[in-house]
């Protein structure tokens, strides 16, 4: 994607923790599609600091509407901002099935 942009079906597919500092609406662009292009897709964009991750990911970006019907009430109440996400997944393609959590702190 550039810009240190982790988009989510490539992040989860090892497992992670990184602490909420913000989120946004966000058009994500179709993957090797130029950031900022106006063919995308309807998506959420968290701000983020690495906690337990492999790589450095500072912004993530979410088109998955299950994770977004997941993490919606979370976000929209304020409530996620300050604390931990972390996740996991199992199976591939239309089996995959992500688990997400949100906590006050690690452990």
């Amino acid at each position: 994607m550039g810009a240190g942009i982790v988009r989510w079906s490539q992040l989860v597919r090892t497992p992670g923790t990184v602490r909420l500092s913000g989120h946004h609406a966000a058009l994500v662009p179709a993957e090797g599609a130029a950031p900022g292009s106006s063919d995308g897709r309807p998506g959420v964009r968290l701000m983020v600091h690495p906690v337990a991750v492999a790589e450095p990911v500072h912004l993530i970006d979410i088109t998955s509407t299950a994770v977004q019907a997941m993490l919606e009430g979370f976000l929209r109440t304020g409530v996620a901002e300050g604390k931990f996400l972390s996740w996991r997944t199992s199976g591939f393609g239309t089996r995959r099935r992500d688990t997400v959590q949100i906590k006050p702190r690690l452990g």
